[in-house]
C-alpha cells in the first residue's frame, strides 16, 4: 500500500518536478534485484509513467503517445520473478495501474481514447502465479453529433491464484469488474456501447455493467453486452438502453454464459427503443451450467409512474444453482419479463423462454418462478403474449421436490385486442411425477390451472383454450 501511494504521488508531482514545457513527458523507474527490464517510450507530451520492479526477470514495456492537453498516466509495481506488463496508451485521457506480486503474472493493456472529455481507466491486481489479464478499451462517441460527451470505460480485475481475465470494451459507458480466487478460472467480458443518455433523465440508463466473482477452480464466465441507438430510414430515432450482469461461481467446473443486447431496433418509419437487461447468476457446486440471453425491443415507455415504465422496459432474471450438473437456460425478449430459478441437487434442468410482442408491452408481464429440490428434475416453460392494447399476463410457478419429476408448461395469448391472462401453478413432491399444461386464450378470456401431486408415478395433463 505504501509503495502504491508513492507511485501515485510520483505521478501527481512529476509535472511540478520537471518544468520541461506544457506537454512534458515524465518517467520514474526504480529497479531492485537483478535482470529486471523496463522500456518506456513516450511521445508528444503529457505522458507520465512510474515503474517499480523488485525481484528478478521482471519486465515492463510502456508506450504512450499523448500530445494533447489530456494526459496518459501509467503506474506499475512488480514484486517477485518473471512478471510481465505491456501497456500502450494513446492520445490522452487514459489511466492505468498494475500491481503484481508473485511469479509469471502477465498484464497487457491497450487503451485508445477519441473523446476529449472521456476517459479509459484500467486497474489490475495480481497475487500468485501465472495470472493473466488482458484489457482493451477504446473510447469513442456514440454518434458524430455527440463528440462532447464525457463517457468513460472502467475495468478492474483482482486475481489471487492462477487465473485468466480477458476484457474488451468499445465505445463508452462500459464498466467491468472481475474477482478471481483459485486456479484455472476464466472470465471473458465483451462490452460495446454506442448509446447516448439523453440530457433529460431517461427511465433507464445506457450503461453496460458487468461483475464476475469466481471462487474455486476451472470455472468459466462469458459475458457479452451490447447497446446502441438506432434511427429509421426515413427519420425517427430510438435509444438503446443498458445491460447489467452479475455472475458468481463457487466450486469447480461451473460455466455461465450471459448474452445481453439492449440495442434499439431500426425501422423504416418508427425505430423501437431497446430493453434494459438485468441478470444475476449464482452457482455453488460442480459442473453447473447457466445460459442467459436477453434482448428485444419495447414499444416505448408505458406506465403511469417511472417505476412502471422501467418495469415494462426491463428483462430481469435470477438463477441460483447448488449441487452438481444443474442446467438452466433463460431466454427473455422485449421487456416486462421477470424470471427466477433456484435448483438444488443433481441433474436438474430448467429452460424458460418468455416473449412479449411488439406494439404494446405497456401492461404486459411474463412472470416465471421455478424451484427444484432433488435429483434429475426437469421444468420447461414457454410463455408468449400478444398485447396490442397493452393488456395480458402470463404467470407460472413450478415447484418440484424429489426426483425424476417433469413439468412442461406452455402459455400463450392470441393476437386479439382483448387478450387476457394465463396463470399456471404446479407443485410436485415425490418421484416419477409428470405434469403437462397448455393454455391459450381468446378474446377477453383468462385460463387458470393449478396442479398438486404428492406421491409416486402421478401424471397430470391439462389443456385449456
Amino acid at each position: 500500500m505504501k509503495m502504491m501511494t508513492a507511485l501515485a504521488l510520483i505521478l501527481v508531482s512529476a509535472p511540478m518536478a520537471y518544468a520541461a514545457g506544457p506537454l512534458a513527458n515524465e518517467s520514474f523507474i526504480e529497479q531492485i534485484g537483478s535482470r529486471n527490464n523496463t522500456t518506456v517510450s513516450q511521445k508528444g507530451g503529457n505522458n507520465t509513467q512510474a515503474t517499480v520492479s523488485a525481484g528478478q526477470y521482471n519486465s515492463v514495456l510502456s508506450v504512450q503517445k499523448g500530445g494533447t492537453s489530456a494526459t496518459n498516466n501509467s503506474a506499475n509495481m512488480q514484486v517477485g520473478n518473471d512478471n510481465t506488463a505491456s501497456i500502450s496508451q494513446k492520445n490522452g485521457n487514459n489511466n492505468q495501474g498494475t500491481f503484481q506480486a508473485g511469479r509469471a503474472n502477465g498484464v497487457a493493456t491497450t487503451q485508445v481514447s477519441h473523446l476529449a472529455n472521456g476517459a479509459n481507466n484500467s486497474g489490475n491486481l495480481q497475487v500468485g502465479d501465472y495470472n493473466s489479464a488482458t484489457t482493451t478499451q477504446n473510447n469513442s462517441a456514440p454518434n458524430s453529433q455527440a463528440t462532447g460527451v464525457d463517457y468513460a470505460n472502467n475495468s478492474f480485475s483482482a486475481q489471487f491464484g492462477s487465473n485468466s481475465v480477458v476484457a474488451k470494451q468499445t465505445g463508452g459507458q462500459n464498466n467491468q469488474g472481475t474477482l478471481q480466487v483459485g486456479t484455472g478460472n476464466m472470465s471473458f467480458v465483451t462490452q460495446s456501447d454506442k448509446a447516448i443518455t439523453p440530457a433529460s433523465a431517461a427511465v433507464v440508463g445506457g450503461d453496460n455493467t458487468s461483475f464476475t466473482a469466481q471462487f474455486g477452480d476451472n470455472n468459466m464466465v462469458t459475458t457479452t453486452q451490447k447497446t446502441a441507438d438506432a434511427s429509421g430510414q426515413f427519420g425517427g430515432f430510438a435509444n438503446g438502453y443498458g445491460n447489467a450482469s452479475a455472475a458468481s461461481q463457487i466450486g469447480t467446473d461451473n460455466t455461465a454464459t450471459i448474452k445481453q443486447n439492449a440495442s434499439a431496433t431500426p425501422g423504416d418509419f418508427s425505430p423501437t427503443p431497446g430493453t434494459f437487461n438485468s441478470s444475476a447468476t449464482l452457482q455453488i457446486g460442480k459442473k453447473n451450467n447457466v445460459s442467459v440471453k436477453q434482448g428485444g425491443s419495447t414499444a416505448g415507455n408505458f406506465g403511469s409512474t417511472t417505476a412502471d415504465q422501467a418495469a415494462n422496459d426491463t428483462n430481469a432474471s435470477f438463477v441460483g444453482q447448488i449441487g452438481a450438473k444443474n442446467d438452466a437456460g433463460v431466454n427473455q425478449s422485449n421487456g416486462a419479463n421477470t424470471q427466477a430459478t433456484l435448483q438444488t441437487g443433481r441433474g436438474n434442468k430448467a429452460t424458460i423462454g418468455q416473449t412479449t410482442q411488439a406494439l404494446g408491452t405497456g401492461n404486459g408481464a411474463n412472470n416465471a418462478l421455478t424451484a427444484q429440490f432433488g435429483t434429475q428434475n426437469k421444468a420447461t416453460l414457454a410463455q408468449k403474449m400478444a398485447v396490442p392494447l397493452s393488456l395480458g399476463d402470463n404467470n407460472s410457478a413450478i415447484t418440484q421436490i424429489g426426483g425424476s419429476n417433469v413439468v412442461n408448461a406452455t402459455q400463450t395469448t392470441g393476437q386479439q385486442a382483448m387478450a387476457a391472462n394465463n396463470t399456471q401453478v404446479a407443485l410436485q413432491v415425490g418421484y416419477g411425477n409428470s405434469a403437462t399444461v397448455t393454455q391459450a386464450t381468446g378474446a377477453n378470456v383468462a385460463n387458470t390451472s393449478f396442479t398438486a401431486q404428492y406421491g409416486m408415478h402421478n401424471v397430470a395433463v391439462v389443456t385449456q383454450k
